[in-house]
């Protein structure tokens, strides 16, 4: 992404921020379902290596569950405010007065919400009975390092200059006018002047 252009950034920035708020409303856990009749058949053995993919398809493919809303108490809150903070300093980082603060706000911002969103997805919720991880969970953590790259990029990229404007403590340099030559004495070829005519006694 080192060849992308600030502005480019700034709109991948902002449309994973978009994207984050569409993922908490999607399932971000489940309870593990159980296992139907038709699963459990005698001789069938089903060992961790057999449970961790069955899980990790259920993670992927299982639309159903509890949404990150619903889910968390505070965290929703605070992530939309970040989202908040995330995209004022975004837009910010177009205007070269303020583009430097705007920029390191940003990538402490972004750096903030996906450190929210892995320890979301490593701890899940066992403690009412959601254990397993779904689509909304990987998508936010997707979207937020989508952010966090392109405020990565947007900080160590070049900074705008600013057009310097004509200043008020600025003397105008005064440029002398060339001598006028019209009533010089005109010279002969020779190098002597011409001496004017004397008027008649």
């Amino acid at each position: 992404m080192r060849t992308i252009g600030s502005r480019s950034n700034v709109l991948f920035i902002l449309a994973a921020a978009a994207g984050l708020i569409a993922a908490l409303g999607r399932a971000w856990y489940a309870p593990t379902p159980a296992p139907t009749p038709e699963e459990v058949r005698i001789g069938d053995v089903h060992g961790p290596v057999e449970e961790f993919f069955e899980r990790l398809a259920r993670e992927f493919t299982t639309a159903s569950g509890t949404t990150g809303w619903h889910a968390f108490t505070s965290t929703d809150t605070i992530l939309c405010a970040l989202i908040g903070v995330t995209v004022l300093s975004a837009l910010a980082t177009l205007i070269p007065a303020i583009e430097q603060p705007a920029r390191e706000v940003l990538r402490l911002v972004t750096l903030a919400m996906l450190g929210i969103v892995v320890v979301k997805l490593v701890n899940t919720p066992d403690a009412i009975g959601l254990v397993e991880r779904r689509q909304g969970a990987w998508i936010a953590l997707g979207v937020t390092g989508i952010m966090a790259s392109s405020a990565a990029t947007l900080y160590h990229a070049p900074l705008h200059r600013r057009k310097r404007g004509p200043s008020l403590y600025d003397r105008p340099t005064l440029v002398a006018p060339e001598r006028s030559h019209v009533f010089d004495t005109p010279s002969t070829p020779t190098g002597g002047t011409i001496e004017p005519p004397q008027p008649a006694a």
